[in-house]
């Protein structure tokens, strides 16, 4: 879809979701804006990372739902090159480029007020009060599925060095959920990309960096002292490994975002992460 076209729809509405999707993840997008326009509309802006052609002219016709071409952003080139040789990861088909390119998106994004979603989350309620509050500052969500993995190695502070004092353990940070203002955020996305783009030509650094670019946006809390923009709970961002409910209430329909709903009262935004794509159990 054309970018000014995109611009001129959200006008009236400066904020939205930004995600990225290919052809095996359509399911999971279709879910999260099914489930987003149901409980606190506003755009979704999908970066396409492989979607068919079918897949694009089906997402056409469905409403707030935009499909946008890759930014042309040469660093995007230049992780595919730096990846191309990576062993293919546990799913199916999973690249390892698309892994690193979130802040490239958020930074190209035609919104004012935005929140990066994973296309296997799923909202169930709370989206804008997650939108109230981007007021005070960018926001972050905690680890939840494996939080002894995610601190960064501790080689990456020698090639990326932080000048203030922090815990190299802290934040726990899971980069599936994070809300973003523009111009008063772009020295955060800023040092989101710095350590992408030192991944994209040193593989000392790459290999430093925990799970890709949320590794990165560690290293970019850390490095301004934003720890405290982290939310108290993982409500916010729940593995589904934490939800107590059947596999029957998982099963993936078109009724599912509503037995959710009923099922988990306290959960705002349900996660995938780390789990087998749902819509191929």
């Amino acid at each position: 879809m054309n970018l000014g076209n995109v611009v001129r729809n959200t006008e009236a509405n400066q904020r939205g979701v930004v995600t990225l999707c290919d052809s095996n993840y359509y399911p999971g997008l279709l879910q999260l804006h099914a489930s987003i326009q149901t409980s606190d509309p506003c755009p979704v802006l999908c970066y396409d990372a492989g979607l068919s052609r079918a897949q694009r002219d089906d997402a056409s016709r469905k409403r707030d739902l935009h499909i946008l071409d890759l930014p042309a952003d040469p660093l995007i080139a230049e992780l595919m090159a730096a990846t191309r040789d990576y062993a293919p990861l546990a799913k199916p088909d999973k690249r390892i480029w698309p892994l690193w390119i979130c802040p490239l998106l958020l930074r190209a994004a035609p919104l004012k007020d935005m929140f990066w979603l994973d296309c296997d989350v799923i909202v169930l309620r709370g989206l804008d009060e997650l939108f109230v509050m981007l007021d005070g500052g960018p926001v972050f969500t905690p680890e939840n599925k494996a939080p002894e993995a995610t601190p960064n190695s501790p080689s990456l502070y020698s090639h990326l060095p932080i000048r203030r004092r922090f815990d190299p353990k802290v934040p726990v940070v899971n980069g599936g959920v994070s809300g973003w203002r523009r111009g008063r955020d772009d020295a955060v996305l800023d040092a989101y990309v710095h350590p992408v783009a030192a991944a994209a030509r040193d593989r000392s650094v790459r290999d430093a960096i925990s799970w890709h670019d949320q590794g990165a946006l560690i290293w970019a809390i850390q490095s301004l002292g934003l720890e405290d923009r982290v939310l108290p709970t993982p409500m916010w961002n729940l593995c589904v490994d934490h939800a107590a409910v059947s596999a029957e209430t998982l099963a993936w329909d078109d009724d599912l975002v509503e037995r959710l709903r009923k099922a988990l009262p306290e959960v705002k935004i349900l996660h995938w992460n780390g789990r087998k794509n749902p819509w191929l159990q």
